[in-house]
């Protein structure tokens, strides 16, 4: 498993990551619309890394120069792998909200009133394969422990950002989905209000030294234990 001690943008707290989410705009391949993914999971969104196998995110569909897209509706060519789920907001922007439901390849297609294409989107649903953590925080350092995927060294009392990002072949995958997370009572207690455990994003001041574990278990099973040595 890759570790990534940097300051990513999701190592900022979550009340900030609406302010400065970006998402990347995608032309459908007739040219006609854009598609812009959003409501991800994370501060970025971008449907070139690939949606994750249970994740969920809004597809908001746009007209170009200034185009109403109203009356416009998405569709999947392939619903056992990406499903269109609902319709969030009506308008000359609709915005729809998809699933990834298994892993391959398939077309999101945007229909008029008659069920004619105006425009599509090819699109990858990929199944977690591996799980990454990021750590930022005062003194913190990667360690190299046995029996560990990952596993690290942190200060006593100084505020710790931890985020586990799922990938699939080196690509941080889109979509919001959750963890089974496990940890001991020391850490939860320590856990900061605005952390999220099932979502993998945990802000933490533990008061006193020891050894602790943590476990993480995306969709499909890829499992990530982590070692946190407070000094």
């Amino acid at each position: 498993m890759r570790n990534r001690l940097l300051p990513l943008l999701a190592s900022l707290p979550l009340s900030l990551l609406a302010a400065c989410e970006w998402h990347e705009v995608e032309q459908g391949r007739l040219g006609r619309l854009e598609l812009i993914p959003s409501d991800c999971g994370r501060a970025y969104c971008d449907l070139d890394d690939g949606i994750a196998t249970g994740g969920d995110l809004s597809i908001t569909v746009r007209g170009k120069d200034g185009a109403s897209a109203a009356g416009l509706s998405l569709v999947s060519s392939a619903p056992w792998i990406v499903d269109v789920i609902d319709l969030e907001a009506d308008g000359l922007e609709p915005r729809f909200r998809v699933l990834g439901t298994g892993a391959g390849l398939a077309d999101l297609s945007v229909i008029d009133g008659t069920g004619y294409e105006v425009d599509y989107l090819p699109v990858e649903v990929a199944t977690v394969a591996d799980l990454e953590v990021s750590v930022v925080g005062e003194g913190a350092s990667e360690l190299v422990t046995v029996g560990y995927d990952s596993a690290f060294e942190i200060q006593v009392g100084e505020l710790t950002t931890l985020d586990v990002i799922g990938t699939s072949r080196g690509r941080d995958l889109t979509g919001a989905y959750e963890y089974f997370a496990f940890l001991d009572a020391t850490l939860a207690a320590a856990l900061e209000p605005d952390s999220d455990l099932a979502r993998g994003y945990l802000r933490l001041r533990v008061p006193q030294a020891g050894d602790h574990e943590l476990t993480f278990i995306a969709p499909g099973g890829a499992t990530e234990r982590i070692r946190l040595s407070v000094r």
